[in-house]
């Protein structure tokens, strides 16, 4: 059969039979003994699965419609949707427990999807693998090292009741929306899918994070049941796997890292050890050392393992602030135009327009975003009025104007985490260093005349990433002043950052480019 006519015909058993072994990243593909070999092991694949994988394969990297892998799959269009996902999330499960993330099976929203490798995807038609045992001897050496690091075992991956597949998935989907309760949905849903398959490592290992993320975001009379619940989760899903990532990553994230970047750096590293391409354990390392003055590093890191998550917005609305941190000011406004067009009232998207506008010199337009009314997320009246008087005084610069807006931003301080992080920013921009640093005494170290909300409470307004004490706003453009300022070094040393880069021997990017600029 030639490869036009293999590209469009049915996929049968009996052809699988005949196709040679082939390279996908850092796995080995199998179809005629459907097994998939890759750095964590090998796993027998189920015949379907395979199909879908062989005919993703032979596209090159192109799109396949899902109307396509039905007809050379399944032989027919009418096949339920159910089939076709169960497939593609036992390809997904694979990719991440066999092969390393070595190739993912990416979603093109109402059209198909498209397979992509780390290293070129290759034909199910061409480049058959010459020497397999050279392939399972790799595979063994990178176990081994996992041994050394983090207890690893071989374990052979089970497949997945069919049920939990799509609960999974639709767990999957809800923290992607980032639409209100959509983390509790989440783990409603994994308890659930944990009750039918107690089995699944990766089913516990999705409860032990997704409860994680939620202790992030519950009052404070629930975080203890959180906590401890995500560390059974986790103790469950790594008993059946001792590798099983986002159990990994529950347990790394889980822990604040304010005053203790290092241990917190070295988890999350140590995750990614385990699995490279982990994107919950890669977004929360990036926040973290964006926030530790290394915010350039983490912003062109960010640029790459976004592009993997489109319809994330936890990751896209991070994207704008990557972007205006690279200098890249239009990319930044495409990121928060695609952004708001998918999540229109996402609190965390609608501040990353604010901030893009009000600080590169667009202020009018910033002030314009506050008063449209119809495009706000449902803010506190006195919040919304305090940005108001903010980007007026940026607009006119008048001294009455900024005495108006620095009194209206200190008296939110005492009503939640989010108003000091507001409020060291706008007030850079305003030219009050002075009380941007009380501003950040109050909040980060808890001394001097201010006094600020360092932990949330019910009722506060609440902007995602922003319940646990934060520093990333010492490190975007607009504070360029307060780093420039003396007494910056005694406020990141006293806050225990100047003892994370001298044990990493690094020197923080502001240091860095204060120095280029002498020289």
């Amino acid at each position: 059969m030639n490869l036009e006519a293999r590209l469009e015909g049915l996929v049968t058993t009996a052809e699988l039979a005949g196709r040679p072994d082939f390279a996908l990243g850092e796995a080995t593909v199998s179809p005629s003994a459907r097994i998939v070999t890759g750095p964590h092991g090998k796993v027998d694949v189920e015949p379907r699965v395979m199909q879908v994988l062989v005919v993703l394969a032979d596209a090159k990297g192109a799109v396949v419609t899902r109307e396509t892998l039905f007809r050379r799959c399944w032989g027919s269009p009418a096949v339920t949707d159910d089939s076709l996902n169960r497939a593609i999330g036992s390809l997904r499960r694979i990719a991440t427990s066999i092969a390393d993330s070595s190739f993912e099976v990416e979603t093109i929203p109402r059209t198909g999807y498209r397979l992509v490798a780390s290293a070129a995807a290759v034909s199910a038609s061409e480049k058959p693998v010459t020497s397999r045992r050279h392939v399972l001897a790799a595979g063994l050496a990178c176990g081994a090292v996992g041994a050394g690091v983090l207890g690893y075992r071989w374990s052979r991956s089970e497949s997945e009741d069919p049920r939990v597949t799509t609960l999974i998935e639709r767990s999957d989907l809800a923290h992607r929306n980032g639409a209100a309760d959509s983390d509790t949905e989440a783990v409603r849903l994994l308890e659930q899918a944990v009750g039918i398959q107690p089995s699944s490592a990766l089913a516990w290992g999705r409860l032990a994070l997704a409860r994680c993320l939620l202790s992030e975001l519950s009052p404070p009379p629930k975080v203890p049941a959180l906590v401890a619940g995500t560390q059974d989760a986790a103790r469950r899903a790594l008993t059946l796997d001792a590798r099983q990532s986002d159990a990994l990553a529950a347990l790394a994230i889980l822990p604040p890292y304010y005053g203790e970047w290092l241990a917190a750096d070295q988890r999350m590293t140590a995750v990614l050890a385990v699995d490279r391409g982990h994107l919950p354990t890669l977004d929360a390392r990036g926040f973290m050392r964006a926030g530790a003055g290394r915010p350039r590093e983490a912003s062109t890191e960010r640029l790459e393992f976004s592009a993997r998550a489109p319809l994330h917005v936890s990751h896209q609305f991070k994207l704008i602030y990557a972007h205006w941190i690279l200098g890249d000011i239009p990319a930044a406004d495409r990121a928060a135009d695609r952004a708001l067009h998918l999540w229109p009232k996402h609190k965390g998207v609608w501040f990353g327009r604010l901030w893009t506008l009000a600080f590169t010199g667009r202020p009018e337009r910033a002030l314009a975003h506050v008063d449209d009314e119809a495009g706000r997320p449902s803010f506190p009246p006195q919040l919304v009025n305090s940005l108001r008087v903010a980007m007026t005084a940026l607009a006119t610069r008048r001294p009455a104007d900024a005495n108006h807006a620095v009194a209206s931003i200190l008296g939110l301080l005492s009503q939640g985490p989010t108003h000091s992080i507001n409020a060291i920013m706008m007030l850079n921009a305003l030219g009050e260093v002075d009380a941007a640093f009380d501003v950040a005494s109050a909040y980060l170290l808890e001394r001097g005349r201010l006094m600020a909300s360092v932990r949330w409470r019910p009722g506060q307004l609440s902007v995602v990433d922003q319940r646990r004490r934060k520093t990333n706003m010492l490190f975007v453009p607009v504070s360029a002043p307060m780093r420039a300022d003396p007494r910056f070094m005694t406020l990141v040393t006293e806050m225990g950052l100047t003892n994370y880069w001298d044990r990493l021997r690094i020197t923080p990017e502001f240091l860095s480019e204060s120095a280029a600029r002498r020289t």
